[in-house]
């Protein structure tokens, strides 16, 4: 008789850990704001969204590390629009200042015409381009999302951003993207895409 132990217990209790790792990967939740912190990188791609408030914070709700080739066109805002010169070719969509380009081209599924003259405050927006120095989204189009208003009203107040991190503030437990400050807290969810 062999006096080794069966070790099918200590197997089953690794399946089960590995299990619940991978569940808990899975579900998109960060662990804790410090573990996802520690994840975040300046100069690193994230798609990072949250609820707009009275603040030009946004307590971040969700929250993707990018990986892949990024151009430097490729920086996206969507928001609600807060003002608007159309003579200067100018607007603000939440905090962000936004110009348009040369060719700017303005898409719109429930308006074909759209263009900066119907751009009004109050307006949910996507714009796409290229984020300048100086603070500035040099916009190359900007689409009307009324549409997606429509579809999903949770989305009615969001802000929402591609770009790369300027800023880690780990003490403070945020990160800030095109000079918005998104803060981390025990409800960010957060997730690794591949591009």
């Amino acid at each position: 008789m062999s006096s080794r132990r069966p070790q099918w217990p200590i197997a089953c209790i690794a399946l089960v850990a590995l299990a619940a790792g991978l569940a808990h990967a899975q579900s998109g939740r960060a662990g804790t704001p410090a573990e996802l912190m520690a994840a975040l990188k300046v100069g690193q791609w994230v798609k990072i969204e949250g609820p707009a408030g009275n603040t030009p914070s946004v307590q971040c709700s969700e929250a993707k590390m990018l990986t892949g080739d990024f151009l430097d066109g490729d920086w996206q805002i969507s928001a609600e629009v807060r003002r608007v010169d159309a003579a200067k070719g100018t607007f603000t969509v939440f905090t962000m200042p936004c110009k348009l380009a040369d060719g700017a081209r303005f898409k719109s599924k429930a308006n074909p015409g759209f263009s900066l003259a119907q751009l009004k405050p109050g307006m949910y927006v996507n714009v796409e381009g290229t984020f300048l120095r100086d603070g500035t989204l040099l916009a190359r189009q900007v689409a009307d999302k009324a549409d997606e208003l429509l579809e999903k009203p949770e989305h009615k107040g969001l802000v929402r951003l591609r770009g790369r991190i300027d800023k880690v503030n780990p003490a403070g437990q945020s990160v800030t993207v095109m000079g918005i400050a998104f803060q981390i807290n025990s409800r960010t969810q957060a997730k690794s895409v591949i591009r």
